[in-house]
């Protein structure tokens, strides 16, 4: 490791005249240790570092922090309380700061109704376009709201020469009884109708076949000379109609209404507006999906999944829930009286006896849909409602087809397309409709030329970032971490923006080392737009890339937050790591085998993975990967161990693929996935809590003779109920102040002095510790005071392993850096898997947010599972980690339709020799 930077040794910061560079002094932001620093105006910086060294401390709290207070503080305090309050940065003063952008990692907050189009806001786009130009069309003809002028001069080119009849039709006139309508149309002067074909007296017709005529408001000439006596009876038509009216020609008719009805099929449309195309809006949400897309049915297999059990073994899985096994009896007792045999397996039943199980006999026992239907009357309960979840799979709505739009909104056109048409398109096509609109200069406001202009700009960055096969309405669920990143870069660069301060958070991160190369691209050009972009870092090709270079270290926590280089990349001395290859394998090696793979872009794809080893799964963004391991593997594994998944990885169609063979597959006990999702950051959450030993610390200060003396349990030194928490700060140690003017403050709380707990709480020691003055130990403090506790010490050895050793434990995780965070949700899994039965566990790009000091760290604990007999899963793109592989496989070559195929499974030290591969030429 270099010495740690003084400040006075390197030529690039002295160069750096004021005014020309952004300027910090000072900086004791969380561990940052007092030092300055200059970022050079127009250029692009990487701050680069161990995980949890202050990069973002520095980057984010502190540079960012600054600008984004003092554009809150420029606001009146009533604009104020509507936007996000950031605490002041500990610093002595900032000079030459521009206003600030930051663009974070967010994986996070992705719904069920999120698509590539929200993401983007690209629908946001069409919905003004399609709101200002589209028409609405139905049963193959434009309909256009009806008034005197349009209708006349339709009749005009539609009949022109012809003798016109304009006839009003009754049928709004509903409510008048019939013998009361014949004196009222005399009243008016109407003496004609028109009825079963022909041209009648009123005085003619009888007051029943009245109401089913059309009054005859004029008869003229379709010529030149009648034009404005046709706009007048085309208007008193209309008027008499009730908004409806009728022109016959010599032997074609025409009909108009001032509503955008079909008269074809009489369907009723409203105008097109913006709102009509939004889905997450009752006037355009598909009424059968509410706009998801996707409908809940119950899932058979789920219902019964061991086909070769029955009633009398009771193998109706959502029966056995509780109480609820009563609905057993009550088959058994239907089974009876119907002549069913309760002990033949489900796999031999009839398609009688089917409908039995599921839709009951009629009487008491209403089968399983009716036992779903009981449980939908509950779903205020929160049991009841997960429960019935667990039984639930969607498939596509048949009404929208996963379109999430209803009829109406389908209905509008712009040159032929509709809504649905147009986000089908992938991003590169959707460009070249947008630039055939733009060429169409006719009577359109500036609001889409605006619209028109501010899509192309956002194409044209995706496109550049390599999303280009993309299309607008696919799930945000279904895309990998990658093509999330850039599609977040995206949509923050293509803002066009001059002058900026851009705080970019790792976006290589969920890339493949290609894409790191045209992503270092698109930040230089966002540069010679005048921005100054500020970048925190570990991937080689975006810190080579950059005009200037910051490491923060040279450890983590209190280890870290010195200045250790400021100054030109190309000077710098980057570690070299030698990576561990993967072990030997032998003719003995038993493998999950998966087959005929179509899931998303998948084709019919084949692929293996070794069981107990290190199996890594790379490849271009976008290429399948995700597709291959979370959306495929992963469900089908846990189908067929009987396992639950995870709300988050079980997002996407419906699952292709066959999984086996059946006896290596029952070799694996459980399955579990660990997701790129960020951890939930409560303010009470710490890594105690978080990883749960907390609880055992409690209880050792509960079993101590003053606790006991006093009838302390474990649940008094609580934060979150009374107890031993200080009751004025709730146990957060800190109160906040509403100083108006100034926003809301958090202040020491002046009780408990910042300790979280009440003076009965902290008078009870453990070893001449209080509560306090534990959760103030670091990790390795922490490991050495509870040695004699064999349960802490293995959870602490743990979490030293993976390179936290120097949090405290009373660290608020929302503190913690990504890379932090990220460590921490591994290792709530690490520690339940180390002492299973051999287990399957995915990793979703475990690197992110890690140096590559803390990729090998990382890599130990991988292996040290792989060792303990489980099958480790990782997708990746670290080469570091890829290399390290005991079975390699690459998806690819390209993304999407591209993509898709298997270019190489095996040893890593085969993928050199592969035709295909992207990853080889990175690997040599």
């Amino acid at each position: 490791m270099l010495p740690l930077y003084n400040g006075s040794t390197t030529e690039w910061s002295e160069s750096m005249d004021q005014g020309e560079s952004i300027e910090l002094s000072g900086i004791r932001t969380h561990n940052l240790k007092n030092f300055s620093i200059k970022f050079p105006l127009g250029k692009v910086s990487v701050v680069t570092g161990m995980s949890g060294s202050g990069k973002s401390s520095l980057v984010f709290d502190t540079l960012y922090g600054e600008a984004y207070r003092r554009y809150v503080e420029s606001l009146s305090s009533y604009a104020r309380q509507y936007l996000k309050q950031m605490s002041k940065p500990d610093l002595d003063g900032v000079e030459n700061l521009p206003p600030a952008i930051a663009v974070k990692q967010a994986r996070s907050g992705l719904n069920q109704r999120s698509t590539v189009g929200t993401m983007t806001e690209l629908t946001d786009v069409l919905r003004i376009l399609f709101g200002h130009l589209s028409k609405v069309y139905c049963c193959g003809q434009e309909l256009v709201k009806a008034t005197g002028p349009y209708m006349a001069q339709d009749a005009m080119s539609h009949f022109s020469g012809q003798k016109l009849l304009f006839l009003a039709p009754l049928d709004a006139w509903g409510k008048l009884k019939a013998a009361d309508l014949k004196p009222q149309l005399e009243a008016q002067g109407f003496t004609r109708c028109f009825v079963d074909g022909e041209v009648k007296k009123i005085s003619d017709v009888k007051a029943t076949d009245l109401k089913r005529s059309m009054i005859v408001v004029d008869r003229l000439t379709a010529t030149e000379d009648n034009a404005s006596r046709m706009i007048e009876a085309s208007e008193l038509t209309l008027r008499l109609g009730r908004g409806k009216g009728v022109v016959r020609g010599d032997k074609l008719e025409r009909a108009y209404n001032k509503q955008l009805a079909c008269p074809s099929c009489g369907t009723v449309y409203v105008d097109p507006s913006p709102t009509l195309f939004n889905h997450n809006h009752p006037q355009g949400a598909c009424e059968k999906c509410q706009g998801f897309g996707r409908m809940p049915i119950k899932d058979r297999a789920k219902i019964t999944p061991d086909l070769e059990g029955s009633v009398s073994t009771e193998s109706v899985s959502p029966w056995n829930f509780g109480e609820h096994k009563v609905y057993y009896r009550i088959a058994k007792k239907s089974a009876k009286t119907r002549g069913i045999d309760v002990t033949k397996p489900f796999k031999n039943f009839t398609a009688t006896e089917w409908k039995w199980l599921y839709e009951g006999d009629g009487g008491e026992f209403d089968g399983v849909n009716g036992y779903f239907a009981y449980l939908d009357t509950k779903r205020y309960k929160a049991h009841y409602r997960i429960h019935a979840a667990r039984f639930t799979t969607y498939v596509l709505c048949d009404e929208c087809h996963g379109f999430r739009l209803n009829q109406k909104a389908r209905a509008c056109q712009i040159d032929g397309e509709n809504f649905v048409d147009v986000v089908k398109y992938s991003i590169a096509e959707l460009q070249g409709w947008f630039q055939t609109l733009a060429e169409k200069k006719d009577a359109r406001g500036a609001a889409v030329e605006e619209a028109t202009t501010e899509g192309s700009l956002r194409l044209s960055y995706l496109i550049k970032m390599g999303l280009g096969y993309l299309s607008l309405h696919r799930s945000a669920r279904t895309l990998s971490g990658g093509e999330v990143q850039r599609i977040n870069m995206a949509r923050s660069l293509g803002s066009a923006l001059t002058g900026t301060l851009f705080c970019l958070d790792e976006p290589s991160v969920g890339l493949h080392a290609r894409d790191s190369r045209n992503l270092l691209g698109v930040i230089l050009e966002l540069r010679d737009q005048g921005n100054t972009i500020v970048i925190v870092e570990h991937e080689k090709t975006i810190i080579r890339g950059a005009e200037y270079l910051v490491e923060i270290g040279p450890g983590a926590g209190h280890r870290g937050g010195n200045l250790v280089y400021s100054g030109d990349p190309k000077q710098y001395k980057f570690e070299e790591k030698e990576w561990p290859k993967g072990r030997p394998l032998s003719a003995k090696e038993k493998y999950l085998v998966l087959k005929n793979v179509t899931t998303h872009n998948l084709k019919n794809l084949d692929a293996k993975i070794l069981v107990g080893g290190l199996n890594v799964v790379c490849g271009v963004s976008g290429s399948g990967k995700t597709s291959l391991i979370r959306h495929t593997l992963y469900p089908l594994l846990a189908l067929a161990l009987g396992q639950d998944l995870d709300d988050e990885a079980s997002e996407g169609d419906e699952k292709t693929g066959i999984l086996g063979p059946a006896d290596v597959v029952k070799t694996i006990s459980s399955v579990h996935f660990v997701s790129q999702e960020s951890i939930g950051r409560s303010t009470r959450s710490t890594i105690a809590t978080y990883l749960g030993f907390y609880d055992d610390i409690r209880k050792l200060l509960s079993t101590t003779p003053s606790a006991k003396a006093l009838g302390l349990t474990p649940g008094f030194f609580s934060f979150n109920v009374p107890g031993g928490r200080c009751e004025t700060c709730k146990g957060l140690g800190y109160v906040v102040e509403d100083l108006s003017f100034l926003g809301e403050m958090p202040v020491t709380c002046s009780t408990c002095r910042g300790m979280q707990f009440n003076d009965d709480a902290l008078a009870i020691t453990y070893r001449n510790r209080n509560l306090h003055d534990i959760l103030q130990l670091t990790i390795d403090e922490a490991r050495e005071f509870f040695f004699e506790t064999p349960k802490l010490s293995k959870a602490l050895d743990q979490i030293i392993g993976m390179g936290l050793g120097y949090v405290r434990l009373g660290q608020n995780t929302s503190s913690f850096s990504g890379g932090e965070a990220q460590r921490l949700k591994l290792l709530r899994l690490l520690l339940d898997a180390v002492d299973r039965k051999p287990c399957c566990l995915i990793f979703d790009e475990p690197s992110t947010g890690l140096s590559d000091r803390d990729v090998q760290q990382l890599l130990l604990q991988l292996l040290r599972l792989r060792d303990a007999g489980h099958t480790v899963i990782v997708v990746e793109h670290h080469l570091g980690l890829i290399s390290a592989a005991d079975w390699l496989l690459e998806v690819g070559p390209e993304a999407a339709a591209a993509g898709g195929t298997m270019v190489y499974q095996g040893p890593a030290a085969g993928i050199l020799t592969a035709k295909d591969s992207r990853t080889a030429p990175f690997l040599e």
